[in-house]
């Protein structure tokens, strides 16, 4: 066939990428949307079950074929055999090209069409343009792949249709694309003529070859055709299973490297895996038929690499979805190894992932038993004669794909911790001492990656089991930490410079000037490929986004220093922008060159962990400020850079004060506010003794409180909640000001959140910034947002907001909260008693104050103003010592508080509460010094506890009144007129007052009739079983109500005993008249729409409008 005989098509997208691409933000929400929409235009769909049926669009029929999956979006026809996605539906009704269906969905469904790289070299351009093209000639040969499996009736498409539906289902391989190339390179080279596709892009993306007479012929043939995607789901590549009758063919091969395809990048299933959203872990498989087999039952969260070992590319594009793995290995037996390929690919590639951050676990296969030849059998038993019950079975190969056919095979499987499967491994083949010393040192390295606690204890306790004892291991771990560093530090014969040099060659590269250069072929010069060069500062490791921070040096010697986010690193076209926006840096070459010097600078980088929130770090053993961390006993600064090192052999950045973002104010500014400043020399008993000064006793719990969050991890273990401190005054008592004294233990400049304004996700992202500090919320009140309510009652045992998390998964997650709140406001929060008894109630009735009570205010504001996290670290000096005594003298507290109380019924809620700040202070007593005894606080402990349970119980027994008298109401028993009544009025003026309440429009007063209502009251406590309060103290109760106005006179109908109304007979006119019996008792008046609000009275049966009295 002469060279050249194809000609370009002219496609529509060709116009688009001249100048556009479509930003995988709305690539994402077009997938994303309900497929039954998309569809709606073509088919009429109805309900069957869980899936929907209809006349498939693509073929004539009498009966419904076209079936749609909605839960995972995808679509069948078991008529035609057509199937996929909503974008490939589009692309088949429509004839358009991946790019051109998701502009056709978006634009039709309202979507929102983002762009990325709108400013665009012209070698940008070109190579967007023809990566492009390229995608697009894929799209159009998997029509012909597909065209084969699922129409061409020949005897050969038959077969293949048969083998395929054999090992996976039908609708599944129509989903999925998997298409037929069949024997005849001249059918693939017809089509190819007949769509005009290019064929130089043909060649260059390996479905074409050319023969040595230089005839072009079809790469593949007689192969089942599986096409490799990317994470959007555009085919990238294929691998190809071969169903022909040569032996000498290899069983599958995969598509040539091109611009849009690279095998060591690639992850297959990475399509289906990263929508995936409630997956907790990837299942990691060895190669595409395994990842095919898990999808078809179920398990879309399966990927493989194409090759035997992982790469750096394919765990970075991983950690974007997920921080979990399970591998699935093939059991298979390798007669001269220990193991088979499968495990020792594993072994490899899970501490690979263990090294990369990752939790890994282990599924491992039951080996295949098949008979054994008589050969093999004599071999077995040399020259000897074979017993007759020798075994006759041995054990081969099994994979995911054979031995897997529905869900419950695969969770049969016994899953373990990769490390610990690792040492199974390796001890069982150990022979001898040095052996196991070997194993027990590769195991030891593994484990210092591990940084959760909990899974790092868990592995110890079961090495412990198979190998030695646990402090062998812990041990050995310290040594294998030493030793990494020890090796970071070593230095080799060369000088840096030479070592450089060698490094740079091994990647292809060498420096010149501040600029890198790609060494060429052997007939090739070398090429500068940008005008600057790299220093690897660091690699900031994040569970969500890891950067890296790069010192940029150009061929002009101008420095800056960068970070980068790994998104950035793996697009040429980000990566050029980002860079040229630091000034005069360019990058010259293309991807394949940045990946080259990627490489080389990963190799040489060290390693820190980005601190995510402030506070106390129980892992690591430190506290975080927004400008350093205190650890071991002393304050360690960040450098320059951001980064604090030597701490647990492990560096940590704190962007906030690095030098990279110090002219960037919008962002870091909570951590900007929570720093360490030695400024103030105030003594721990100087600070106490002002804060009682001017808050007297209130200060004692507040400051005991404040010592509770700063180890309210620790209590939160053993008593599963923790309260609010809850400052309730009148402005101008001071409530604030004391809470955000407390507050500059951490920060200070910064004024608490109006709770009024806030929103409940502003509240979340507030309180869950740090960890074990205390957080100032203001301006509580009753009758703010329900939904900002139950937020504050959900902060008692450590709940926060409910989310999806963006950075990962999407999937919905609760916010943790680990500080201490104090909730400030003018309103008890005794209308909610859930939210009541949640909290430490403290009272704040001054409001005026002397010169001297003035000036103490003054000195203390000031005093604060300058910060008081020296006094933090003095008291988190005693961590050790609170974590040990704790739990024992929180038990003991009490009981002693309990025999103190032990006549007195106190809800348990509140005594809870008010115990932890006494037995916190109890634990600290005899390491630091204020002016306030233990038994004074105790005492102050009681008298808040029985104060604050007196307003609950006096709150709930004035709403247990309300309930009554609707009760009596609704049955009948208590009367209008009689026992109450609701008159509208625009001035009320109760007894023994002066001047008028005034109103703006006519409002409901409720008079309530004492002695008639006093007589319901008392006849249903005379049957009650309940200890309820007598009438006396109940008019206490309603009379102290927010809701009561006072006391007047009214009219109201005399009952008798019946219930029925009293009445006299007059003779008037000579005519009996019955008149209605009344009297004018004082009566009890509320304003009935706080009533009704608060308590949901609803007793109105007419209107009466009145302004003066009957």
């Amino acid at each position: 066939m002469p060279p050249q005989i194809f000609r370009s098509v002219h496609h529509r997208l060709l116009d688009f990428t001249d100048n556009i691409i479509i930003s995988e933000t709305t690539i994402n929400k077009v997938r994303d949307l309900d497929i039954k929409e998309v569809l709606e235009p073509y088919v009429t769909l109805t309900k069957k079950g869980v899936a929907l049926i209809g006349l498939c669009p693509f073929h004539s029929e009498n009966t419904a074929s076209f079936k749609v999956n909605p839960q995972k979006n995808l679509y069948h026809c078991f008529g035609c055999g057509r199937g996929g996605d909503a974008i490939t539906f589009i692309m088949e009704k429509e004839n358009l090209s991946f790019m051109e269906a998701v502009l056709f969905i978006a634009k039709k469904h309202n979507i929102e069409i983002e762009y990325v790289d709108e400013k665009q070299t012209e070698d940008q351009k070109a190579e967007a343009k023809h990566r492009e093209s390229l995608l697009i000639v894929l799209d159009h040969v998997q029509r012909f792949f597909q065209e084969n499996m699922r129409i061409n009736t020949n005897d050969e498409c038959r077969a293949a249709r048969d083998y395929t539906y054999g090992r996976w289902p039908e609708e599944f391989c129509a989903t999925s694309a998997i298409g037929y190339a069949p024997k005849d390179s001249q059918a693939f080279l017809d089509f190819c003529r007949q769509k005009a596709l290019n064929e130089e892009l043909l060649f260059e993306l390996g479905l074409l070859k050319r023969s040595e007479d230089g005839r072009a012929y079809a790469m593949f043939r007689e192969r089942i055709m599986i096409p490799i995607r990317n994470r959007w789901g555009r085919i990238i590549a294929y691998t190809a299973r071969y169903i022909g009758k040569n032996s000498q063919a290899p069983k599958y091969i995969n598509s040539a490297t091109s611009i849009v395809y690279s095998k060591g990048e690639t992850l297959f299933g990475i399509d289906r895996a990263s929508r995936q959203r409630g997956a907790n872990y990837f299942i990691i498989v060895e190669g595409a038929p395994d990842v095919l087999k898990m999808q078809s039952i179920g398990f879309d969260n399966t990927v493989a690499s194409l090759g035997t070992a992982w790469t750096e590319e394919q765990f970075e594009q991983l950690k974007k979805f997920t921080s979990s793995v399970c591998f699935v290995p093939d059991s298979d037996v390798a007669l001269d190894k220990s193991y088979g390929p499968g495990f020792e690919a594993v072994m490899a590639n899970g501490a690979s992932a263990i090294k990369k951050g990752f939790h890994v676990t282990v599924r491992e296969l039951p080996f295949a038993q098949a008979p054994m030849t008589d050969e093999e059998l004599q071999n077995l038993y040399a020259d000897s004669e074979v017993p007759e019950d020798a075994p006759r079975m041995k054990p081969v190969k099994n994979d995911a794909d054979s031995f897997i056919h529905c869900r419950e095979d695969y969770t049969s499987l016994t899953e373990k911790h990769f490390i610990v499967w690792l040492a199974q491994k390796r001890f069982f083949v150990a022979g001898s001492l040095m052996e196991e010393r070997k194993c027990v040192a590769e195991i030891a390295d593994l484990l210092r990656y591990v940084k959760d606690q909990l899974v790092f204890d868990q592995c110890i306790e079961q090495l412990a089991k198979l190998h030695g004892k646990v402090k062998l291991w812990r041990d050995a771990v310290s040594q294998a930490r030493g030793e990494a560093r020890k090796r970071n530090e070593k230095q080799t014969g060369m000088n840096d410079q030479q070592r450089e040099a060698e490094l740079l060659r091994q990647f292809g590269l060498f420096v010149r000037d501040h600029c890198y250069y790609a060494i060429g072929d052997e007939d090739e010069d070398p090429s500068r490929i940008s005008n600057f060069i790299m220093e690897p500062l660091f690699h900031i490791e994040d569970e969500s986004n890891g950067t890296r921070i790069f010192r940029l040096r150009n061929m002009y010697n101008v420095c800056r220093v960068i970070e980068l986010k790994e998104s950035e690193l793996c697009s040429l076209s980000n990566f050029q922008q980002k860079a040229g926006s630091l000034g005069n840096y360019v990058w010259l070459a293309k991807i394949d060159k940045l990946n080259r010097v990627k490489e080389y600078l990963y190799s040489k980088t060290d390693t820190a962990e980005r601190i995510r929130k402030l506070g106390w770090n129980d892992i690591e053993g430190f506290f975080a400020f927004g400008n350093g961390l205190w650890f071991d006993g002393s304050f360690k600064a960040v450098d320059e850079l951001g980064i604090v090192r030597g701490i647990n052999d492990k560096a940590f950045y704190i962007p906030a004060t690095s030098k990279i973002y110090i002219h960037n104010q919008e962002i870091f500014q909570f951590e900007r506010l929570m720093v360490h400043e030695n400024r103030n020399g105030v003594k721990l008993y100087d600070f106490v003794a002002r804060l009682t000064e001017v808050f007297g006793e209130n200060a004692r719990v507040a400051f005991s409180y404040l010592l509770s969050t700063l180890f309210r991890d620790i209590i939160f273990r053993r008593t599963r909640h923790f309260p609010i401190l809850n400052l309730f005054g009148e402005k101008g008592t001071g409530k604030t000001t004391l809470a955000t004294s407390l507050q500059s233990f951490f920060l200070h400049g910064i004024d608490p959140p109006n709770l009024g304004v806030t929103s409940v996700p502003a509240m979340n992202d507030r309180v869950s910034q740090a960890i074990n500090t205390l957080v100032v919320l203001d301006e509580y009140k009753n009758d703010l947002d329900l939904r900002k309510i139950a937020y504050l009652k959900g902060l008692w045992g450590g709940g926060g907001q409910t989310k999806k998390n963006t950075n990962t998964d999407g999937m919905a997650a609760q916010t943790i909260v680990t500080t201490g709140v104090a909730l400030c406001g003018q309103d008890k929060p005794t209308q909610d008693m859930a939210l009541y008894t949640r909290v430490i109630f403290l009272a704040f009735t001054k409001t005026s104050f002397n010169q001297l009570e003035k000036r103490h205010y003054e000195d203390l504001v000031s005093l604060c103003n300058l910060g008081l996290t020296h006094l933090t670290i003095e008291v988190l000096s005693h961590r050790e010592l609170f974590e040990k005594n704790f739990p024992e003298i929180y038990s003991i507290t009490k009981r002693e508080l309990a025999t103190k109380l032990d006549q007195e019924v106190i809800h348990d809620r509140i005594f809870g509460n008010w115990l932890i700040p006494l037995a916190t202070f109890r634990t600290l007593e005899t390491v630091i010094e204020v002016p306030f005894s233990l038994t004074e606080l105790f005492d102050t402990t009681i008298r808040g506890m029985r104060n604050q349970n007196e307003l609950a119980q006096e709150s709930s027994e004035v709403a247990d009144f309300w309930s009554m008298l609707q009760g009596f109401q609704t049955s009948g028993k208590c009367i209008d007129r009689a026992h109450y009544r609701i008159r509208y009025m625009k001035s009320f003026r109760p007894l023994n007052v002066k001047e008028d309440i005034e109103f703006q429009e006519a409002r409901p007063i409720l008079y309530l009739n004492t002695a008639a209502v006093a007589s319901l009251f008392n006849s249903r406590n005379m049957n009650a079983t309940a200890n309820r309060s007598n009438w006396s103290t109940i008019i206490s109760y309603l009379k102290s109500h927010a809701s009561y106005l006072g006391l007047k006179q009214d009219r109201f109908t005399i009952l008798l005993p019946s219930g029925m109304p009293d009445f006299s007979i007059d003779i008037v006119n000579g005519q009996q008249v019955k008149h209605v019996k009344v009297n004018r008792p004082k009566a009890l008046c509320f304003d009935y729409l706080q009533l009704k609000e608060m308590f949901g009275l609803d007793l109105e049966t007419e209107v009466v409008v009145d302004d003066q009295d009957e």
